[in-house]
C-alpha cells in the first residue's frame, strides 16, 4: 500500500524570518521613517514633550516623538519610534493609572493621569474622519516632580489645562493636515469601519493573519475589518475593501457552484461555518485559489455580530490559477458565439480547484477561535468600565 504524500510544512512561530519577512520589515521600517518625517514637518512648531501613536497598527506603535520628548525621557528615536509607549513603565509605575489610560484607549476618549509622580499624562484621541475610526492616539507627558514635590495644589491644576491645551493643538494639527498625512503613511494597518467596537480592535491587531470581518446586521453585509495580511493578498488599499460586500474578489474563473455553497450555509437558521476553495483576482487583475473558511461570531449574548472569513492562498506551482481563469474567460466568450466546441475546450483546459492541506483548515480554525475570544467579550456595555462613556456597542435585533 503506498504511503500518502505528506502534507508541506506550515510556517513555524519560531522558524527563523524568511527573506519575505524580513523584506517586509525593513519595508515596514522604512514607511514609519517616512510618516515621521511627514509628522515633523508638521509639528516642529511645538515645543512640548508629546508622542503619536497610530491606533490602527499592531500594538499601537509610536510613529512620531517630539524633540522634548527625547529629552524627557532620554532614549533615542531609534528606541522610540515603533514600539509601544509601556516601555516607559517600570516596577513602581501605579496599576490603576495604567488601567485606566488603557480604558480611555478602549473607549475612545480623552484622558488625564493625575498619579502623583513624575510624568503627568494626557491622552487625545485624534480622526481623519470625524464619523470614522481613531486614527492616533497624542500623548502629552510633562514632568511634574518638583510640582508634586511641593504639595501639587493650584500649581498642578494649571500644568493639567495647559496639557489639555497642548494636545488639542496637536489634534488641531493633524486634522488640518489629513490629506498630507495620508497620503504619506503606508505603515501597515487594518481597514475598519467605526461600527467596530473600540474594545475589539487590539485584539484583532495582534491576529497576524489573512482575515476579514463582515457584518450581517449591515445591508449586503460589508465587509468592516480587513487584516493587514488580507490587504497584503488581495492588492486593495482600505479605501476599496471597507464598505463593501466580499463578492468584488470574484471574477469569470469564479466556480458558481462554490459561491452557492457558502451563500447556503450563512443564510441557514442558525448560521454554519463552511470551507470552500474560491478563484479569486487580486487588485491587478492576477487570480489565485483561495481556501476560505467562514464562522459565525457571536457576542456574550450568543447574537452573531460578525461573520470571519479566513483567507489563505493555496495556488499551486505553475500556471494551475492562471489556467483556470484563462478557460473561464475562453468559455464565456464561446457561450456568447455559440459555439459548444469552444466551451468544451475551455473547459477541459481549466484547472480544478486544488484540494486544501488538512493543516490549512486547522490554522484556519486556530484564527477563527482567536477572534471568538475578542467578540465574546462584545455584552450589553462591552469592556467599558466609565459609566459615563458606557454606550452599546453591538446593534440591536
Amino acid at each position: 500500500m503506498a504511503t500518502p504524500p505528506r502534507p508541506a510544512a506550515l510556517p513555524s512561530a519560531c522558524a527563523a524570518p524568511s527573506a519575505a519577512a524580513r523584506e517586509a520589515a525593513a519595508g515596514e521600517r522604512q514607511a514609519l521613517e517616512e510618516l515621521g518625517r511627514t509628522f515633523g514637518s508638521l509639528l516642529s512648531e511645538l515645543s512640548f514633550s508629546f508622542v503619536v501613536s497610530c491606533a490602527r497598527s499592531a500594538d499601537m506603535p509610536i510613529v512620531f516623538a517630539s524633540p522634548h520628548f527625547y529629552t524627557c525621557t532620554g532614549y533615542s528615536p531609534a528606541e522610540v519610534l515603533g514600539r509601544n509607549c509601556r516601555f516607559l513603565q517600570g516596577p513602581a509605575t501605579a496599576h490603576q493609572s495604567v488601567l485606566e489610560i488603557r480604558d480611555a484607549i478602549r473607549e475612545e476618549r480623552p484622558c488625564s493621569d493625575k498619579t502623583p509622580f513624575w510624568n503627568y499624562f494626557r491622552l487625545e484621541p485624534v480622526r481623519r474622519d470625524p464619523a470614522g475610526p481613531v486614527d492616533w492616539f497624542v500623548g502629552v507627558q510633562a514632568d511634574v516632580t518638583r510640582l508634586v514635590e511641593a504639595g501639587g495644589g493650584a500649581a498642578l491644576d494649571a500644568q493639567a489645562q495647559q496639557e489639555v491645551a497642548q494636545a488639542a493643538s496637536v489634534s488641531a494639527q493633524l486634522t488640518a493636515h489629513v490629506e498630507e498625512l495620508t497620503s504619506a503613511d503606508h505603515t501597515t494597518k487594518c481597514a475598519v469601519l467605526q461600527c467596530v467596537p473600540s474594545s475589539m480592535l487590539t485584539a484583532l491587531a495582534k491576529v497576524q493573519e489573512c482575515f476579514c470581518l463582515s457584518d450581517p446586521n449591515l445591508p449586503d453585509c460589508p465587509i468592516v475589518f480587513a487584516s493587514p495580511a488580507f490587504l497584503r493578498m488581495t492588492g486593495y488599499p482600505c479605501s476599496e475593501v471597507v464598505g463593501r460586500n466580499c463578492r468584488f474578489l470574484q471574477g469569470p474563473g469564479t466556480d458558481p457552484a462554490a459561491v452557492q455553497q457558502l451563500r447556503e450555509a450563512l443564510a441557514a437558521q442558525p448560521p454554519r461555518p463552511v470551507t470552500v476553495t474560491l478563484l479569486n483576482y487580486r487588485k491587478d487583475g492576477r487570480p489565485f485559489w483561495n481556501s476560505l473558511h467562514v464562522c459565525p461570531l457571536r457576542d456574550a449574548d450568543g447574537r452573531v455580530q460578525f461573520f470571519a472569513g479566513v483567507q489563505m492562498e493555496i495556488t499551486e506551482e505553475g500556471e494551475a490559477a492562471p489556467a483556470a481563469a484563462n478557460g473561464a474567460a475562453a468559455a464565456a466568450g464561446a457561450g456568447a458565439a455559440g459555439s459548444a466546441a469552444a466551451a468544451d475546450g475551455a473547459a477541459n483546459g481549466a484547472a480544478e480547484a486544488p484540494e486544501a492541506d488538512p493543516m490549512v483548515l486547522l490554522r484556519q480554525k486556530g484564527v477563527v477561535g482567536s477572534l471568538r475570544v475578542a467578540t465574546r467579550a462584545l455584552a450589553q456595555h462591552g469592556l467599558r468600565r466609565a459609566a459615563q462613556f458606557q454606550r452599546t456597542p453591538c446593534r440591536a435585533d
